[in-house]
């Protein structure tokens, strides 16, 4: 169970660190509910010449295109198993880097698939009509542009190769063409064969809907992962294709909870996450409308990796909170969420600069319930002088020998807001805002102390003096009562904040020892995972990392 949980927690870590930065203020009131949601497999500088597809459960495939409200229109359908969709320019079946076999620009076999056809006389108005006529002609295959069925014939790499089949074929009327710059074609994977070509035009993309009808819920094989719902394929500019899989919403978030949690955690944890998923799916959906989908399927907006490990768990916490969201003063919140907070979330204000009411830090007593079974919980990462001079050095900041470092502020929750480092010349240079430190140093939270140099000091009133310790140290108060020092002290920063301030090393090596792992703004999930074995509801987790909230 214990190993279980760490693999499935290594995953949730990658995918929680890798939040977007930059909280976006919410424009989710406006978001229309729709049932089917977009994501993004394959686009821009890795979209492909060609797409493979097969059928893991279910048989065949429709083939149409989906309309503006993500309803299939269904054009036509091939029985085959599997299936390629690739671009109308010469393509040829070869390895792929992936270590599967597809479809590529480069010729690596000689299996081809031209983009020059002989397009025969006559339009049809059904699927089932050009169908016919496409089989009674050796090589044929039904073609769909722009609303109209025509019967089609070979592919050739050339257009001479084409004029000369054209000559001998003999057929008043026949021409030879090919198709613009959006055309797909669909072909028996492997094979030169076309089944179906289609051509919307700029305004119409292929949609591809696995299984001949809805009788069974359908799993297909794309790029080594298996997808529920249908795929669309579109070539933006022309290029090559970007891939889309069009998914029912609650499907998407069932395979998004068995990312980012074990399906073997707790019910409650699980349907916390699946709210939280589902929110901030919401929240960044128009993120990659200008590249024709909702969602990318990496950790730039939520980490999707197809139905591979979903079990009755996830689905489950997906169906039972099916349609709630968690809501702030009429919106949808921005949940961001992460792994785990080592004692205590952070303010989005002091991790990211943005200032999300409902994203404010709170000391969290659950997680230390449930420490043992976190892998790297607690860690520890130790660096040279010299190396904490060579990361300044690389940000653009001039560091001759480092002399120290110090925590110059920290959290009211007791995360660090500020480390200030200092040369032997006097200069001085301060990293601000908890995701900067962390990032900057490379260490795993924003929550840490600083040890090791030659020795501490507590810096007095920013103006360079020092002391060895509080110990004997007095403070006056606005109203110039005096009192001594004791513990740690906290200091009120010139904005209103209250902050605690901290001893910093000198000289030497440097230990940053710290607990948690993410960014620590929203949900901790092992919290949730701790809440939920403790018998709290999915409801009590979510309203105590977001504050001010309600779930609906």
């Amino acid at each position: 169970m214990k190993k279980k949980l760490m693999q499935f927690a290594a995953l949730a870590l990658a995918a929680a660190l890798a939040l977007p930065a930059l909280p976006v203020p919410a424009q989710a009131a406006s978001i229309p509910m729709s049932s089917s949601i977009r994501i993004g497999l394959t686009y821009g500088t890795d979209a492909v010449p060609g797409a493979n597809l097969l059928n893991s459960t279910g048989s065949g495939y429709r083939l149409g295109y989906y309309d503006d409200s993500l309803n299939f229109v269904q054009l036509g359908y091939t029985t085959e198993t599997g299936i390629s969709v690739v671009k109308t320019q010469n393509v040829w079946y070869g390895p792929l880097s992936s270590g599967l076999n597809g479809y590529t620009d480069a010729q690596t076999s000689s299996i081809a698939v031209g983009c020059y056809h002989i397009q025969l006389p006559g339009t049809y108005t059904t699927f089932e009509q050009v169908s016919a006529a496409a089989a009674a002609v050796s090589g044929g295959f039904p073609a769909w542009t722009n609303g109209t069925y025509t019967v089609r014939m070979g592919a050739y790499l050339t257009s001479e190769e084409a004029n000369t089949a054209l000559t001998a074929l003999g057929v008043s009327g026949a021409t030879v063409c090919g198709t613009s710059s959006y055309g797909v074609s669909v072909v028996k994977t492997g094979t030169s064969t076309i089944l179906f070509q289609f051509d919307g035009g700029a305004s119409l993309s292929l949609g591809v809907l696995p299984g001949l009808d809805n009788s069974v819920k359908t799993l297909t094989w794309y790029a080594k992962q298996k997808y529920y719902g249908g795929f669309r394929y579109q070539r933006i500019n022309g290029g090559n294709l970007t891939v889309v899989n069009v998914v029912d919403r609650e499907d998407y978030i069932n395979c998004v909870i068995s990312q980012e949690m074990s399906p073997s955690w707790p019910l409650e944890a699980l349907k916390a996450q699946a709210v939280t998923a589902r929110s901030y799916a919401a929240s960044c959906t128009g993120r990659h409308t200008s590249s024709g989908f909702d969602l990318c399927a990496t950790t730039h907006c939520q980490a999707y990796p197809g139905a591979g490990s979903v079990n009755d768990n996830t689905y489950r916490a997906a169906q039972e909170t099916s349609g709630q969201y968690v809501w702030y003063n009429g919106s949808i919140a921005e949940t961001y969420y992460f792994s785990s907070d080592g004692g205590a979330t952070e303010s989005a204000k002091n991790v990211w600069g943005g200032d999300l009411p409902y994203l404010v830090g709170v000391t969290d007593p659950w997680e230390a319930t449930v420490a043992s079974k976190i892998s790297g919980y607690n860690w520890s990462y130790t660096f040279t002088a010299d190396e904490l001079a060579a990361k300044l050095r690389s940000s653009g900041r001039n560091c001759g020998t480092l002399a120290s470092v110090r925590v110059s502020e920290y959290t009211a929750t007791g995360n660090i807001r500020a480390l200030t480092f200092t040369d032997t010349k006097g200069s001085s240079w301060t990293i601000t805002g908890c995701d900067n430190c962390r990032i900057f140093l490379g260490v795993k939270s924003p929550r840490f102390t600083v040890t090791g140099g030659s020795g501490g000091s507590y810096y007095v009133n920013e103006d360079g003096g020092t002391l060895s310790s509080v110990s004997g140290a007095y403070a006056i108060d606005g109203g110039g009562n005096v009192s001594a020092i004791s513990g740690t002290p906290y200091v009120i920063t010139g904005s209103g904040t209250e902050v605690l301030t901290s001893s910093g090393s000198t000289g030497g090596s440097f230990t940053f020892t710290g607990a948690g792992y993410g960014h620590n703004v929203g949900m901790s999930q092992w919290g949730a995972y701790a809440m939920a074995q403790a018998g709290k509801t999915y409801v009590d987790i979510l309203k105590f990392y977001y504050t001010g909230v309600e779930i609906r």
